[in-house]
């Protein structure tokens, strides 16, 4: 899903098929609404192999084939990660002020670049802009990559887990069929295979 190499805990299909998704990355909504695009709410969807997309909050370029958070009437994408980003952050790059999510032509204080018209953590009362990543607390070299706000998630009994783990199977399973089946709504040759 988030075509990044698998480590840690994963599913896999065992057909044969060699399709594998992170266990994080299963557990993505089917739909979600972001205050980056307050008309619609947005629905992860695998996009078309032969085009790419461009993220609107990183502005990072979506690989084709890729999972995306999409607003197919609005031609608006995001990656799950940058969807999953907080409104409001502390940094210890600028800890006087809390820092927020907005959308504005800046310059990066950590880093230096700018991204033109792109999606910074902003301290509005010093003026003071950082990507994401240099606001998780990166080098001050942004090399686009990506921080898991969200990298702490505590463990439970192996009983629960197992439960889980069921769970989240059924859950893609039925994603991928409603994904499918919402990608021959935006195509003009359905697949209409979707169980």
């Amino acid at each position: 899903m988030c075509l990044e190499d698998l480590s840690g805990a994963a599913y896999g299909c065992g057909a044969g098929c060699d399709f594998a998704i992170h266990e994080s990355c299963a557990a993505h909504p089917q739909t979600y609404y972001s205050p980056s695009h307050p008309p619609h709410s947005l629905v992860l969807l695998q996009t078309r192999r032969d085009v790419a997309h461009g993220c609107a909050i990183c502005a990072g370029r979506c690989a084709p084939g890729a999972f995306l958070y999409c607003c197919p009437p609005c031609g608006f994408h995001l990656h799950p990660s940058c969807a999953q980003l907080p409104p409001a952050v502390r940094s210890k790059r600028h800890p006087s002020h809390d820092l927020t999510l907005v959308v504005a032509d800046g310059r990066c204080a950590a880093c230096h670049l700018g991204a033109g018209h792109a999606w910074y953590y902003r301290c509005s009362a010093c003026n003071v802009d950082l990507h994401d990543s240099c606001a998780a607390g990166g080098d001050g070299n942004n090399t686009g990559a990506r921080h898991d706000w969200n990298s702490h998630v505590p463990a439970g009994d192996a009983q629960a887990a197992e439960r889980d783990i069921q769970a989240a199977l059924v859950r893609a399973n039925m994603q991928a069929r409603g994904r499918s089946a919402a990608l021959d709504l935006l195509t003009t040759e359905p697949s209409l295979n979707y169980f």
